[in-house]
């Protein structure tokens, strides 16, 4: 099973983003898509941007996120 994350990217080097993951930066390649630009968001699997996201589709995906690592803490400390 693939788990890809969304990201925003704040800055863009040649063909190198860096992403931000909710305050965790790394660099993302962008040889897999087109018309990225700084302030979109991106799902990142294994150090590669592989989709460019809508604004509504990032927003869902970042919401389905939160949950899930809600549920996971709340397991956590049950």
């Amino acid at each position: 099973m693939c788990i890809a994350a969304p990201a925003q990217i704040v800055e863009i080097n040649d063909n190198v983003a860096v992403v931000d993951f909710g305050g965790v930066r790394q660099n993302a390649k962008l040889d897999l898509v087109e018309d990225v630009e700084v302030g979109r968001y991106v799902l990142v699997h294994s150090g590669y941007a592989i989709e460019v996201l809508s604004d509504q589709e990032a927003k869902e995906s970042l919401e389905a996120w939160e949950e899930l690592l809600k549920a996971l803490d709340e397991e956590d400390n049950g």
